[in-house]
């Protein structure tokens, strides 16, 4: 005992990753309402819906139907909604406006995520110690490298900013925008499949239920109340050598 991460309860971390999702995404809206002003994103999204708007209009459509409601309607209609999708996919004014609208979502969301992450999962852990977000504080976790000893700055960074952040967040939401826009295909979709199922199996089949951003970091979330926290490599191996010591002492002689 004492050198052995001290596991947390699955409800446990459950509960603070829920919360610090909630408490991200909070500051991600937020952010992302500031940025849509400050970027133009609002300008744009509103030209390219007065051209679909125009469109719609002209051939007595509605170019923002759903799938389901275009196959209800009849042979007539259909022809009218292909023929105001060809006359906008033809217009280069409509199409500009179209993958500015894309780039600036994807800008938007990206500086929007980087942001609160910076903050909640690097600076707050910083400050709370032991690698504490939010959630783990309010619930009693910690994180620690796996064989005990504190979190430095450096490791903290890259397992909020490079493995939460960058691999577990903003590569599936910037798949899943290009996937709205259909600016990615069947390669995008099979990239969420696999990063989902690494995520699960790393989670089953590691001895400290570890994800992505752990393996990164050689962290594992621990029980804060119960787990021992050692500064440095050499403060570790002298509280072994230390017990060692002990052990020797009290075991008998033959």
């Amino acid at each position: 005992m004492g050198f052995e991460i001290q596991k947390a309860g699955i409800w446990k971390r459950a509960s603070a990753f829920l919360l610090d999702i909630i408490l991200r995404g909070i500051l991600v809206v937020g952010l992302l309402t500031l940025l849509s002003a400050v970027t133009g994103y609002d300008r744009k999204a509103q030209q390219l819906q007065d051209k679909y708007d125009a469109y719609s209009a002209e051939y007595e459509t509605n170019l923002g139907m759903t799938e389901e409601e275009y196959n209800a309607l009849p042979k007539e209609a259909q022809e009218r909604y292909m023929s105001a999708y060809k006359a906008l996919t033809e217009d280069t004014e409509a199409l500009d406006i179209y993958h500015q609208v894309i780039k600036l979502s994807l800008l938007d969301i990206s500086i929007s995520i980087f942001i609160a992450y910076a903050i909640l999962e690097f600076l707050v852990p910083l400050l709370l110690k032991e690698g504490r977000t939010l959630g783990k504080k309010v619930f009693g976790l910690c994180v620690v490298h796996t064989n005990c000893v504190r979190m430095e700055p450096g490791a903290i960074f890259i397992r909020s900013m490079l493995g939460k952040c960058t691999l577990e967040t903003m590569v599936p939401v910037l798949i899943l925008i290009l996937l709205y826009f259909s600016a990615v295909g069947l390669a995008g979709t099979m990239m969420l499949i696999i990063l989902v199922m690494a995520q699960l199996i790393l989670l089953a089949a590691t001895q400290n239920n570890q994800l992505i951003h752990d393996l990164l970091a050689q962290s594992a979330v621990a029980d804060y109340q119960s787990q021992p926290v050692y500064d440095t490599l050499e403060e570790l191996n002298a509280a072994k050598a230390k017990k060692a010591a002990e052990a020797a002492r009290l075991t008998p002689y033959d």
